[in-house]
């Protein structure tokens, strides 16, 4: 049940400035809430997210978050950004007020069937393609969610008939309500340990999607992520599996080379996996994910291959930037963790050059070393984590260390043979360096093409 009391008048503070945070002032201004905002940031730093909400923000705390303001308030809701276990954040709930996510206040407006969709890895392809299967197929649909487009943003914007969303852990960490009509989980492996305290605390925040589910929704589970796989008996939605290794009783499956789906008494090949027009078997696997999460909405099995073949990919995903004397250069800035470092070296014959590093989230290195004997000829490291990756990885292939991301381009352009991949692929956050891990593939872009 949506909380529905009127949000005129009540004092509601917005704990960080990012994207979600604005988005949420906005749409708690448009619901005549007096809204407060505080940040650890700078007022120097936020100057440009002041002037573009000077209308409607009644106070800023900035440089520090405040326990006064968040006390004085009767609703607190938190960017994604800001840890949950914040003593301030403590403070206010022992005094009882209501902290959410944005994502939650966003959905107390949403009067459309919700596709969500988190993981580990795969998140952003995945929501992406799941939102080009629905609208290719005719559906009106919006965008939203840990894209780079708030749920806040765009909730009722324009008519839909359904809100593709994908969604972060740490937005479902203050949900209340917050319940999807299709929840796709897509993996959960080692990430954000610098910030959850175990695997099984990281774990619960995505499992939150589904807390809120009715036995009409739909729960979209990966078969062979043996950690998805065990926690399913606690979901009380329908679900629906991919797998890229056996055939499941309702969802998608791999026969062959063949992309199949089976739902209720009905089944059918929908294309070979040369048609999938992605980078990676780890792409087939979201393939996978995102035809089976369309099943509910009864879409014509017919566009599915076609909607798949068309599909363009996402910027900074394995994206192709230009190959030069035989050496491909490949962005994959979203690579922020080690698995998807893994999964981006196994999507490759050509010997690899490497970049990596950044700032790092607390998982070892070690357990590269095997894929690194066969896939990687040389590294270049950079960033905070770049010592614990020469440490790592001693040994097993030569590494050189760049000061910057150009350097660290033109270094591995200098060591590529004909035939090479130069791979920008971190395993690491992209902040300590630059704003986003957008930034840091746009900057790597524009090195490789000014080569």
């Amino acid at each position: 049940m949506k909380y529905m009391h009127s949000l005129s008048g009540k004092k509601v503070a917005v704990v960080g400035l990012g994207l979600s945070g604005i988005a949420a002032a906005r749409l708690l201004s448009q619901q005549k809430a007096v809204v407060s905002v505080t940040d650890d940031k700078t007022e120097k730093e936020l100057e440009a997210e002041r002037r573009s909400l000077r209308r409607i923000v009644k106070e800023y705390h900035l440089g520090g978050i405040s326990e006064r303001l968040l006390l004085d308030s009767d609703m607190i809701i938190i960017s994604p950004g800001v840890p949950s276990d914040l003593p301030q954040l403590q403070e206010a709930r022992a005094a009882g007020i209501m902290i959410i996510s944005e994502v939650e206040l966003a959905y107390w407006f949403c009067d459309v069937p919700i596709l969500a969709i988190t993981g580990t890895n795969g998140k952003t392809t995945t929501t992406s393609l799941v939102h080009h299967l629905v609208t290719f197929a005719g559906l009106k649909a919006q965008l939203g969610g840990n894209i780079q487009i708030p749920f806040s943003q765009v909730v009722n914007k324009k008519p839909s008939d359904a809100m593709v969303l994908e969604v972060s852990s740490f937005q479902l960490e203050n949900i209340r309500d917050f319940s999807p009509f299709v929840g796709i989980l897509l993996n959960i492996t080692p990430d954000h340990l610098n910030r959850y305290h175990s695997m099984d605390e990281y774990a619960a925040a995505k499992f939150a999607l589904f807390k809120n589910q009715s036995a009409g929704d739909f729960a979209v589970l990966n078969q062979d992520d043996e950690f998805v796989a065990q926690s399913a008996e606690n979901i009380c939605s329908k679900i629906l599996w991919f797998s890229l290794n056996r055939e499941v009783e309702q969802g998608a499956f791999l026969r062959g080379t063949r992309v199949v789906v089976r739902y209720e008494d009905r089944e059918k090949e929908i294309l070979d996996v040369s048609q999938i027009p992605l980078l990676g078997r780890h792409n087939v696997e979201n393939v996978l994910a995102a035809v089976a999460a369309v099943l509910p909405l009864e879409i014509p099995w017919t566009n599915y291959a076609r909607a798949v073949k068309n599909f363009k990919g996402v910027e900074h995903r394995l994206e192709r930037v230009r190959e030069k004397d035989g050496v491909l250069f490949v962005n994959d800035s979203k690579a922020t963790n080690i698995d998807a470092l893994v999964k981006a070296l196994e999507s490759f014959e050509r010997p690899i050059i490497l970049i990596a590093g950044g700032r790092g989230k607390g998982s070892s290195y070690l357990v590269l070393r095997p894929l690194f004997e066969k896939k990687v000829r040389a590294m270049v490291t950079l960033g905070e984590d770049a010592p614990l990756l020469e440490e790592a990885l001693a040994g097993i292939v030569p590494i050189t260390r760049a000061a910057t991301l150009p350097e660290a381009v033109s270094l591995a352009a200098t060591m590529a043979h004909p035939g090479d991949c130069v791979l920008l692929a971190p395993a690491c956050a992209s902040f300590d360096m630059f704003r986003n891990y957008e930034h840091r593939g746009r900057v790597f872009k524009e090195t490789v093409n000014k080569l």
